[in-house]
This record gives C-alpha cells, sequence and structure tokens, in this order.
C-alpha cells in the first residue's frame, strides 16, 4: 500500500489486461463525504482503516444484498454511459473490474457536491500523479467540470475538442514519466442532469 495516497483506488481484477474494453481506463471521481468530520483526515498514519474507504464504495455498490441508496445512481448512469444501453447485474460487474476508480481529492468532505478549497485540490495533484504513474491508465474520464477545472496544469498540453450533437467537450492529455500520453476528458458530473446516450457518444469518439 502506497503511504502517500490516502483514498487509495479501486482496481477492477481486469483492469491490468484492458478488461471490457480492450484500453485501460481511470475514472477520477472528485471526492468522498464523511460526517465524521476529523480534524486530521488524509492522515495516513493516524486513519489506516479510512484508506480502503473508495474499495468499500464500490464493494458496496457491487454487492446485489446491500440496499440500494441514492448515491448509487451516480454510479448506475455512469456504468450505462460507456456501454451505451441499461445494464444488469453481470455487466455491472464486467465494467468495474475493467477499470481503475479512483477520487482525486484526499481528504474527504462534509457532505455531497461540498467543493474542496484550491489548496486541498493543489495539494491533491502530487497523490494524483503517482497513481497515474503506478498504473499507468491510457485514458482518465473526469467526473464533472469542477474538478476538470482544478486538475494539475503540469506535464498537460490541450487537446481537440470532441463535438457531438453541436455541443465540444474539451480534451486534452498529460505525459507520464516514461514518455506516454494519457488522454483525458470531462463528462457532466453523473450525480445531476446526466444524459448517458448523449455521453456514450461522447465517450465512444473519445475512446477511438
Amino acid at each position: 500500500m502506497n503511504s502517500n495516497i490516502f483514498f487509495q483506488p479501486f482496481v477492477g481484477k481486469d483492469y491490468a489486461n484492458g478488461g471490457i474494453f480492450g484500453k485501460r481506463i481511470m475514472i477520477l471521481g472528485e471526492s468522498h463525504y464523511c460526517e465524521e468530520e476529523c480534524a486530521d483526515c488524509g492522515d495516513c498514519r493516524l486513519h489506516r482503516e479510512c484508506m480502503d474507504f473508495t474499495q468499500h464504495v464500490l464493494d458496496d455498490y457491487l454487492n446485489e444484498n446491500k440496499e440500494r441508496q441514492n448515491w448509487m445512481r451516480t454510479f448506475l448512469k455512469f456504468e450505462r454511459s460507456v456501454v451505451g444501453e441499461e445494464t444488469n447485474q453481470a455487466m455491472r460487474l464486467k465494467i468495474w473490474n475493467s477499470v481503475v476508480f479512483f477520487n482525486y481529492l484526499q481528504v474527504a468532505m462534509g457532505g455531497p457536491r461540498e467543493a474542496g478549497t484550491a489548496e486541498q485540490y493543489q495539494q491533491a495533484g502530487k497523490e494524483f500523479f503517482e497513481v497515474i504513474e503506478k498504473y499507468q491508465p491510457e485514458y482518465i474520464i473526469v467526473w464533472g467540470k469542477r474538478l476538470w477545472n482544478n486538475l494539475p496544469n503540469v506535464r498537460w498540453h490541450d487537446g481537440d475538442d470532441i463535438v457531438v450533437d453541436g455541443y465540444p467537450v474539451a480534451t486534452g492529455a498529460y505525459l507520464l514519466s516514461n514518455g506516454k500520453q494519457v488522454k483525458v476528458m470531462a463528462v457532466n458530473h453523473p450525480s445531476v442532469g446526466y444524459s448517458w446516450d448523449y455521453w456514450y457518444k461522447v465517450i465512444q469518439r473519445f475512446l477511438e
């Protein structure tokens, strides 16, 4: 377990070989929220029990026996937008086992839709690069324009817009230390007003 990364990523068991997509894809969420509001949240030495928070979230979502909760609709809408169809449990497992899911901010927010501080976004850049260097994704799909606007601008260059149905969607790429590029784009945050059939068309173009 890497000591600097507080919220360790969920790594699907088929991610390394590209899973059903045949490509290494990272899904980048913005933050977890937690009602504990610990002043020292994010300290790996004091809160080791929280470091697998992300895995627990995905495990709960993928466990059919867990009671369905509102936050799970975010994952449901997003997974439909990567395959372009309504998903069942078998497809759900295939999708999430094919990707890495990582939440960018390394401290929990006090509630849903709460933004981090400018400093928190900036500080999380180091761990973000650590994760993408370790897992070498070829594509990153970012959840939400707020996170997109707060991502690090180092080792970055802008890409061409993807235009679907007259709407441009910005893309770009990060350069890894081995010289490989990671293509990046953002979808609207799937928690609100998310048209999964529209974003399916955009994501398909992005992954070409």
